[in-house]
């Protein structure tokens, strides 16, 4: 028997029935529990006295969760309970969290027909859709994990993952990141598997730990053996970083995922910003980037393009990137780019092979290009005007298109899920000149002095995240 049929005919049917509802929960803070002292009962809804359905050969018992040693541990084991045989184990959050970073430390259980899983789940026992997200480690292989996400019912299929480890002798790191069109699979740090559009949950979710066995699910969780003694799955910690929060713990994925900033450039905060040095893009540019020509006082960044010899090019140019990769979101700017055939200054993002530009021409400084790349093929490119001076431009970036705009107002947009870029990128900002491309940005005319891209201000926006100040497009 597939998961899929199985599932969809013995679980709903078990979520429906038999799930004592808990009290409508809260939306959830962002936490930390290392599971130092007694259970926290305020967070935890200990689960006794009932199971999911026919497809469950055991029934919750309050009695198999118990913290100690600083871990969660709950147990499945043989001692009867109500009409089942067996006793199995659950927790779950009194809260529901949304969007954000979940996180787990964790050892599974060793046996034939059980599942050691972290996950959240909401569905019509709770007068909502049925959306989850889930770990689950099959006992008849520990060295494998699951990952999979429902949305009104429908599996994306369910991945398995190899572990690092076994994680029935060894804790292994599990993490999830959840954000509006994308969800982002972790294990040990490491990225392995994502999730876009329609395979993410939109609703908020009830956090579980659990462990259970299944008679009739063979095909999927292998036959049902009882190992002869009670077998456990440990949590030594579980955590929950609300998106736009920052990271709890060293260490945490929560603080490889870029919170919302806005830099006004008081100063240049070498912390968030790289400052390029010393090489350039390619035999295209006729300048080196040079850390000198970038300055930022008086609440301007200065990004310069000079006469100056640099490297073995004839000019210096000026570019800052940040340090954290950024996701989907609201990029903006106020900016005022330089004016001079054969030079272009840019906001853009840039990963390999993908990007999203928003590039003023110097050729003619009322214009700017807007576009997106895939596979370093341009799409959906128009040239859009622009008034003198400074101007607010911005984009929002989300998993089936990208919205660009200009004084506040939408402009363009590029509606190509397929095509749009997915991956985490780092965000530019660069001008620089070309002796070579002189269709796109026109032939180089030395402008005989030092031109200064400047910009006012730079904010990212995550998605989930309140707008930042006024007048912001992501106030919209």
């Amino acid at each position: 028997m597939s998961r899929s049929t199985a599932i969809v005919a013995t679980l709903i049917l078990g979520l429906l029935t038999l799930i004592p509802v808990q009290p409508a929960a809260a939306a959830s803070a962002s936490f930390i529990d290392r599971f130092d002292g007694a259970l926290d009962t305020s967070r935890w809804y200990v689960s006794d006295g009932w199971n999911n359905g026919a497809h469950q050969n055991c029934q919750f018992n309050k009695d198999n969760v118990r913290v100690e040693s600083g871990a969660l541990t709950i147990t499945f084991d043989d001692k009867a309970y109500g009409d089942r045989s067996y006793s199995c184990a659950e927790v779950q959050s009194r809260t529901r969290p949304s969007y954000g970073t979940f996180e787990t430390r964790m050892k599974a259980a060793k046996g034939s027909g059980l599942n050691s899983a972290f996950f959240s789940y909401i569905g019509p026992v709770h007068d909502q859709p049925w959306d989850e997200i889930d770990f689950e480690v099959l006992g008849k292989d520990t060295t494998k994990v699951e990952v999979n996400s429902w949305v009104n019912g429908t599996s994306s299929g369910g991945f398995p993952v190899a572990l690092p480890a076994d994680s029935a002798s060894a804790y292994v790191d599990l993490a999830y990141v959840w954000e509006p069109g994308r969800l982002r699979f972790f294990v040990n740090g490491e990225p392995v598997k994502t999730l876009t559009g329609a395979q993410v949950p939109t609703h908020d979710q009830i956090l579980f730990a659990q462990i259970w066995g299944s008679d009739p699910l063979s095909g999927w969780m292998g036959p049902f053996t009882y190992p002869g003694h009670p077998v456990e799955a440990s949590y030594d910690y579980i955590a929950y970083t609300k998106l736009g929060d920052p990271c709890q713990f060293a260490g945490s994925i929560a603080c490889s995922v870029t919170t919302s900033f806005v830099d006004d450039f008081d100063t240049l905060d070498t912390s968030r910003w790289y400052v390029s040095d010393g090489w350039n893009n390619g035999a295209h540019q006729n300048c080196t980037w040079d850390r000198d020509q970038v300055t930022a006082s008086g609440g301007v960044l200065n990004l310069s393009f000079a006469k100056t010899p640099a490297g073995d090019r004839q000019y210096a140019c000026a570019e800052i990137q940040t340090r954290q990769h950024l996701g989907y979101g609201t990029y903006e700017a106020r900016m005022k780019g330089v004016d001079g055939s054969g030079l272009m200054s840019a906001m853009f993002t840039y990963v390999t092979g993908e990007a999203i530009d928003i590039k003023v021409m110097g050729r003619d400084a009322g214009m700017v290009k807007l576009l997106a790349w895939d596979d370093r093929t341009p799409l959906g490119e128009r040239l859009v005007p622009v008034p003198e001076g400074f101007v607010d431009v911005g984009m929002v970036w989300s998993a089936g298109r990208v919205d660009f705009y200009v004084g506040g107002t939408r402009v363009h947009s590029i509606a190509d899920a397929a095509r749009l870029p997915k991956l985490d990128t780092k965000l530019f900002l660069n001008v620089w000149g070309s002796d070579t491309l002189t269709e796109h940005m026109g032939p180089f005319t030395d402008p005989g002095q030092t031109l200064t891209f400047q910009v006012d201000r730079v904010a990212y926006t995550a998605p989930g995240t309140p707008c930042q100040f006024t007048g912001s497009i992501a106030c919209a």
